[in-house]
């Protein structure tokens, strides 16, 4: 009985000796009555945790101010931190604390300074701090807002973590890396700008903000980390810049209401379960830089009705597009077939058209066997349209095919109007033409009240020849209608093309002005009784006018 009394007794002693006890030099009464105990550090004074563990519970309440200067022993001392002590913070878990006021003496606040301050609604950070250490102000769910100053370079991880109220925070242009969890869980966030000094945001850096609906990431951001953006449900659009080139697991996992999605094309690989349960999501383009799709990346993502998969995808990983039932049409530019993870698209009908490059059909047969329905395209597109369907519309007669790149297209004018020519100057209709990049082509029509009822007269050579008379063919022509011919003619005034410019003669002193279409000014000289020459950039519609008289419509083609 004696041996297992003493065994206990050293037992105890051993406890005891474990424990740790909080030190302090001295402590002295805030001005807003609280006491504070410091230690002496360097010559300046830190506040500390008081005393021993029987005094833990000794919390500081109310609306405190720290001040800026202690006295003790005759001697006065700078309050520069707010140190931690055997990791315990100097007011953590004093849920009676209201608000804090921090004097610009302090630079630093130290790790868990306010951890669990649950009834803290207001603190002031003045410019003289430089660090905010990890989980500084964690779980101090009455905070709504903060206002980091320009001072602080360094944030620690956790240091807003599960700061549930805070609905506001102004992260300033010093800070140069948003580190681990430094405001997860804080579901009242609603938005964030993140400065342009920022280069990294971290593992799980808002992960959890339920709330957040908007987020600016700077193109000075190259990475975003792992989780970073986890089960942000509130989030509705991203736009990932060029600048980013490493996006971490996880990164947008479960990021359900993001329904707008932009990956920057410096983004190499979409790593695992990037956009894992991201519903909202309806499309996505991968950019060109993207050689990989890592497994679970768009898991889940069952609002997803199409997919853009670029040419330098070599692999998509294990159910990537697993479960994105919505799928309707996928699209995959890679001539040579991207390899598939097992269950890449389980759950994806096999039957939807996956459109292909030409020629990679017997490919995509044998390696994307879970799909039927393939169809080959030319990789570029091709449109004719009508430059104003009012006036005629255009007919695609024979569309380019992977066997016949040959397209056919007509222009049909309406009723009292002409076919003047197609947007690239050829005046073919209908019009052959091979189709080998993206190609749009319109079809411009005139009024067919606007004939030729003027003299106009062309110089081929310098043989002038009368257009309305003379047969003569050339490579430049131009067409005047019969707005403001009265008051041109009154003039004399000649207007004609000379090797792909418009020339104007008898202006008579007159300035003469060359606009396009739009009514841009392009031109403007001033006439000096000698020919003026104006350069037109290309084939198409343009007015000249002189002086006072209404303006010439001009439509020239090359």
């Amino acid at each position: 009985m004696k041996k297992q009394l003493l065994i206990l007794v050293a037992a105890i002693l051993a406890m005891a000796s474990s424990t740790p006890t909080w030190a302090y030099d001295f402590s002295a009464v805030a001005p807003s009555g609280q006491t504070l105990y410091y230690n002496i550090v360097n010559g300046h004074a830190e506040v500390v945790r008081p005393g021993t563990t029987s005094s833990y519970n000794n919390y500081v309440t109310g609306n405190l101010v720290i001040p800026s200067t202690v006295s003790y022993s005759g001697n006065n001392y700078t309050v520069t931190a707010l140190t931690a002590v055997y990791s315990y913070g100097t007011f953590e878990n004093c849920s009676g604390l209201t608000s804090v006021t921090i004097p610009n003496s302090v630079t630093s606040i130290g790790g868990h300074a306010f951890y669990g301050c649950s009834g803290l609604t207001s603190v002031t950070i003045p410019n003289s701090v430089t660090y905010i250490g990890a989980s500084a102000f964690y779980g101090c769910s009455s905070l709504t807002s903060v206002t980091i100053p320009n001072s602080v370079t360094s944030i620690g991880g956790h240091a807003f973590y599960g700061c549930s109220g805070l609905t506001s925070v102004t992260i300033p242009n010093s800070v140069t890396s948003i580190v681990y969890a430094a405001f997860q869980n804080c579901s009242g966030l609603t938005s964030i700008t993140i400065p342009n000094s920022v280069t990294n945001i971290g593992e799980s850096a808002f992960n959890g903000c339920s709330g957040l609906t908007s987020v600016t990431i700077p193109n000075s951001v190259t990475s975003i980390g792992y989780a970073a953006f986890q089960n942000c449900s509130g989030l509705t659009s991203v736009t990932i810049p060029n600048s980013v080139t490493s996006i971490g697991n996880y990164a947008f996992q479960y990021c359900s209401g993001l329904t707008s999605l932009t990956i920057g094309n410096s983004v190499t690989s979409i790593r695992v379960g990037v956009f894992e349960g991201c519903s909202g999501l309806t499309s996505v383009t991968i950019p060109n830089s993207v050689t990989s799709i890592g497994n679970d990346a768009f898991y889940y993502c069952y609002g997803l009705t199409s997919v853009t998969i670029p040419n330098s995808v070599t692999s998509i990983g294990n159910d990537a597009f697993s479960d994105c039932s919505g799928l309707t049409e996928i699209t995959s530019l890679a001539i040579t077939v991207p390899t598939l993870g097992n269950g890449a698209f389980s759950g994806v009908s096999g039957t939807i058209p996956i459109y292909i490059p030409c020629g990679s059909l017997a490919s995509y047969q044998t390696t994307w066997s879970c799909f039927s329905n393939f169809v080959e395209t030319t990789g570029f597109s091709f449109s004719a349209t009508s430059a104003d369907d009012a006036m005629g519309s255009v007919t695609v007669l024979t569309q380019p095919t992977c066997q016949s790149p040959t397209a056919v297209i007509n222009a049909t004018p309406a009723a009292g109007y002409l076919f003047l020519q197609w947007n690239n100057g050829v005046t073919d209709n209908p019009y052959s033409l091979v189709v080998t990049s993206d190609t749009a082509l319109s079809a411009i029509f005139v009024d067919s009240a606007d004939t030729p009822c003027d003299t106009v007269y062309i110089y081929i050579h310098d043989t002038v020849y009368n257009y309305i008379h003379d047969t003569v063919y050339i490579h430049d022509t131009i067409y005047i209608t019969g707005e403001g011919i009265d008051g041109a003619d009154a003039m004399n005034a000649k207007v004609y093309t000379n090797r792909g410019q418009i020339v104007v003669e008898g202006a008579d002193g007159n300035r003469v002005t060359l606009y396009d279409v739009n009514g841009r000014v392009l031109a403007t000289k001033q006439d000096d009784y000698t020919p003026l020459y104006f350069d037109t950039p290309a084939s198409g519609t343009y007015m000249i006018k002189i002086g006072a008289y209404p303006a010439r419509k001009v439509v020239v083609i090359r």
